[in-house]
């Protein structure tokens, strides 16, 4: 095979050049990897209540009082009688895939499923939790996530369930997107899994599950910073990825 080299200085330039990148990337991972484990550890310490947030004034927030997930809300299926011929068109619906990636629900996401005028499938709306009740390993089981956006008509897949809390005066969207992925919550619901080569979960064994809750005010603020972690994180992850485009660009361009 025939190559062809620049000169001994256009090569430094290159070699430096991309360096500069390379290190930029490394940086931007290290940014990133540090915001994570910001947001674990805080979440941590605040859903074990080793770290106790303050209003406003300065105050301490109530005690959390213990709930049972089954006495302040419903549980719904997702959807029932469907063929393979019913997806590709029709009305959005969310995916297992859509729950399992982030604690809340991308609508963009969504597949499309047709939904027949006799039927009466279960709607989504603001505030649902979802929780997937099947998977591959234990510690895969009953990974949640919350839609936090107004919908007028979009459906649960049929690997899911749907939990709607009975008012959000009792628990808020914005931190129940993190409670139920919290350390604490997880390892309770890893325990509910069944099975040998293949995982399941009772949602009447889930309902059962005893919750600690704060004051609506401090849900409210928990939620907030927490999300604005998570805000955070994602414009550095984006960066991060035009950081990776803008180098495959030079590598695809420089050695042609």
């Amino acid at each position: 095979m025939e190559f062809s080299f620049p000169k001994k200085v256009e090569q430094d330039k290159i070699c430096s050049f991309l360096s500069v990148i390379d290190f930029r990337i490394q940086t931007q991972s290290k940014i990133i990897e540090e915001l994570e484990l910001l947001k674990s550890i805080t979440s941590t310490k605040i859903f074990t209540q080793k770290l106790k947030l303050k209003d406003n004034s300065g105050n301490t927030y109530p005690d959390w009082q213990t709930k049972i997930l089954g006495e302040i809300g419903q549980t719904y299926n997702g959807l029932t009688g469907k063929t393979k011929e019913d997806f590709g068109v029709g009305k959005p619906y969310i995916q297992y895939k859509q729950i399992f990636d982030q604690s809340k629900i991308d609508i963009s996401r969504c597949e499309l499923v047709t939904i027949h005028n006799n039927e009466t499938q279960p709607k989504v709306k603001k505030g649902d939790i979802f929780f997937t009740i099947s998977s591959e390993t234990p510690d895969e089981i009953g990974m949640s996530s919350v839609l936090l956006e107004e919908v007028e008509e979009v459906y649960l897949n049929s690997f899911c369930f749907g939990y709607r809390p009975n008012s959000e005066e009792i628990l808020l969207p914005s931190f129940a997107r993190y409670l139920f992925r919290s350390d604490i919550l997880r390892n309770e619901i890893i325990k509910l899994a069944q099975g040998s080569t293949r995982y399941n979960m009772s949602k009447i064994g889930l309902m059962k599950l005893k919750i600690k809750l704060p004051s609506q005010a401090e849900q409210f603020q928990i939620g907030s910073f927490l999300t604005a972690l998570d805000n955070k994180i994602s414009i550095e992850q984006n960066l991060l990825e035009k950081l990776k485009k803008q180098k495959q660009y030079l590598l695809s361009n420089l050695f042609i």
